[in-house]
């Protein structure tokens, strides 16, 4: 579902990584290349995260997997609170080693992150935003 609009939408290159790889079908339908999580990190120019959240999953984008993203990269988080470390992402943010990134979810909902909220590069918006009028 995301991979589709920016395939054919915006002509992006898709890849992913994922606990399964897609079907063989699907990947050559939308010229998607699985890669391994350092892999991405390195290769995107636009990351979506969109994963559950577990114990394992906590903070999984951290200081050490933001320093391997492209300084012109841009990081969006619609999955859930927690997932990101939002003290090592607005560093990152901060520190121009990312350029961008977009949240409708955060780690102590509803409180924000104050280091978020001073970055003129970062979207922070509620998770129904889509919902609103």
């Amino acid at each position: 579902a995301i991979a589709r609009p920016g395939r054919f939408g915006f002509g992006m290159q898709v890849v992913y990584h994922n606990r399964s790889r897609l079907a063989a079908s699907t990947e050559a339908e939308l010229g998607a290349r699985y890669l391994s999580k350092d892999e991405l990190l390195r290769e995107a120019d636009h990351l979506v995260l969109v994963l559950p959240y577990s114990a394992a999953a906590h903070h999984c984008i951290g200081s050490a997997e933001l320093a391997l993203m492209k300084p012109t990269a841009t990081l969006v988080n619609i999955a859930r609170g927690g997932i990101v470390d939002e003290d090592a992402l607005a560093a990152a943010l901060r520190e121009g080693r990312l350029a961008a990134a977009g949240l409708d979810v955060f780690e102590g909902e509803p409180r924000v992150n104050p280091a978020l909220l001073t970055l003129s590069n970062v979207v922070l918006t509620p998770h129904i935003a889509s919902a609103t009028l």
